[in-house]
Order: structure tokens, then C-alpha cells, then sequence
């Protein structure tokens, strides 16, 4: 894929991308691991990602991180279909989820390369629609529930998740990279400023414990502030990072295959749909963390073997 050209272009793809695979997902299984403390787990996801993206080298590296990166984004891009199957066909999430990694897999194989303002606009309806529901959970004071939950029920606060959950929450952080690292910086700090706030809107109407339960977060808590009628917004903000998800993480598929990248992105794009297909997205987005943070790994210590 062509990389866009201008710096705005370069930083708008990558914070759209990011929140698709992992923001409307992945506070869930945050949540249910640490409770009110995946606030301060995403800030250190956040630093994680950071300091990789200012110590990694920005040349694909040879050896293992490759294959490492190309499963990593194809567990991503399980996660991106899976999110749009849960908000948008939430009755039918799996055809959701295969019908959508068909189609963008289509686009990326046989489409010539889209302009840089697609990416502009796509950045602008995401980041507004974000916005939208961050006012929308604040607008209104949350119910209290009738009956309180279990000390020990899952989303109960404990400081003993923070680590497992900003694992979890890093794919927040990795969307699509861009060819200088103080872009990529930039592209952190844009997703961290609204995932944050997103964060704390969704707790603030849900609380740990039922965001923990939550099978669309975002949803559940535009229902608790009685905006259902932002819904439709929202179906569209998730479609477009969903779909931006995708197309960036194919895309750099093709970039890392090093034989046959056409054959690649086709082998990728139908294990994606399959694990949009059967597996639940906590295992998905954990995967595509940890092999995302495995591959910034390998490629720092190449980088450092190299210098020596």
C-alpha cells in the first residue's frame, strides 16, 4: 500500500486505524480485569508505545519480526471485523465480521490506492463520533444499580490488573505506522487524549462491573444516558474506523510478505474472517497485543545489534 505523502495524511491514518481494532472492544475485557484502573493502564499502553516508537527501527527488519508482524495484524484485523459485527449487525456479528474483511480485502487487492483526504475525513467522522459520545455519557447523571455487585465480581477495582489490562489495551496504541517517529508519537497522543475520555465516559455511566459484561460498551453506555438516538452516529464512526482498521493492517501485510504479497493478504484476510468467525474478541485483541508488542520487540533488539 502507498503510504500517503503528507504529514496530516500519515497521522490521520494512523489515529483512525487505531481505534478500530482495539477502543469499542477492548475496554471490556480492561475492565473486567482491572476495573476503574484501565485509566491508568491505558496511559501505560500508551508509554509503552511511545518508547517503541521512538527506539524501533522504521525499515521492516529481517528474520522473525516479519511473520510476527503479519500475525499480530491478522489477529487485528479479527478484532476490527469482530467490532463492526457487534455494533453494526449485532443480532448476526459473525456475517458482519466476514462480510466486511471480504470486501475491505477486496479493495485493498484490486483498488489502485486511496488519497490521502480519504483518510482526512475518515479521522474527522471517527474522532466527532467519539466526541459525541463522550458528551452524550456526560450529559446525564449514571442510574445506581438496585442491587450492588460482589467485592469480587469481575470489573471490581484492583490494582493487580493494571499490567494484564494495558497489555490488552496497547493494540489501542499501534494503528497504522507512519515513516517517522515523531508522527508515530503524534498518533499516540491523538488516541490517547480520546480514548481517555472514552474511558471515563463509559465508567462514569457504567461503572467496572457491567462495563466488564458489556458486549458493545459504547452502545450500552449511550443507553444508560438515555442517547439511543446517537446510535446511528455511532454505527457509522464504527463502520469508518472499522473499515480504516482493515485496509491499514492488510495493507501492511502485503508491505511485510516477503514473497507473493497478493497470495498473502488473501491467506491473511480468510484467517481473519475465521477468527472473526469463532473466536470471542478478548482472545484476538490479547493476541494482537501481544504479537504487535513482540514484533516492537524483536525489531529494537535488531536495531541495537546492529549498531554494535
Amino acid at each position: 500500500m502507498i503510504q500517503p505523502q503528507s504529514t496530516v495524511d500519515r497521522v490521520a491514518r494512523g489515529v483512525v486505524s487505531t481505534f478500530g481494532a482495539g477502543l469499542f472492544l477492548g475496554l471490556t475485557p480492561a475492565a473486567a480485569l482491572a476495573g476503574w484502573w484501565l485509566v491508568p493502564a491505558m496511559v501505560l499502553a500508551a508509554v509503552v508505545a511511545v518508547l517503541f516508537a521512538l527506539s524501533t527501527r522504521e525499515s521492516p527488519a529481517g528474520g522473525v519480526a516479519p511473520l510476527v508482524g503479519i500475525l499480530g495484524r491478522i489477529a487485528a484485523a479479527a478484532a476490527a471485523a469482530t467490532t463492526f459485527g457487534r455494533y453494526v449487525l449485532p443480532g448476526r456479528p459473525e456475517v458482519g465480521a466476514v462480510m466486511l474483511v471480504i470486501v475491505v480485502a477486496g479493495v485493498v487487492l484490486l483498488a489502485p490506492p486511496l488519497p490521502g483526504v480519504v483518510d482526512r475525513v475518515a479521522a474527522v467522522i471517527v474522532v466527532g463520533v467519539l466526541v459525541l459520545v463522550v458528551v452524550s455519557c456526560f450529559a446525564i447523571a449514571p442510574v445506581d444499580l438496585a442491587v450492588a455487585p460482589p467485592a469480587d465480581a469481575a470489573g471490581a477495582n484492583s490494582p493487580l490488573g493494571l499490567a494484564p489490562a494495558a497489555l490488552l489495551l496497547y493494540l489501542c496504541f499501534v494503528g497504522s505506522p507512519s515513516a517517522v517517529r515523531w508522527e508515530r508519537v503524534a498518533v499516540v497522543g491523538v488516541a490517547l487524549a480520546v480514548s481517555l475520555a472514552v474511558a471515563v465516559a463509559v465508567l462514569w455511566q457504567l461503572g467496572g462491573e457491567r462495563l466488564a459484561l458489556s458486549a458493545a460498551p459504547l452502545r450500552d453506555a449511550l443507553a444508560a444516558a438515555d442517547a439511543a438516538r446517537v446510535d446511528g452516529v455511532l454505527v457509522v464512526g464504527v463502520t469508518v474506523a472499522s473499515v480504516s482498521a482493515l485496509r491499514g493492517v492488510l495493507g501492511e501485510i502485503r508491505e511485510l510478505a516477503p514473497v507473493r504479497p497478493a497470495h498473502v493478504v488473501a491467506l491473511a484476510a480468510a484467517a481473519a474472517a475465521l477468527g472473526g468467525l469463532l473466536l470471542e474478541p478478548e482472545y484476538t485483541i490479547a493476541g494482537a497485543s501481544v504479537l504487535l508488542l513482540g514484533e516492537a520487540g524483536i525489531r529494537l533488539l535488531g536495531g541495537r545489534r546492529d549498531k554494535a
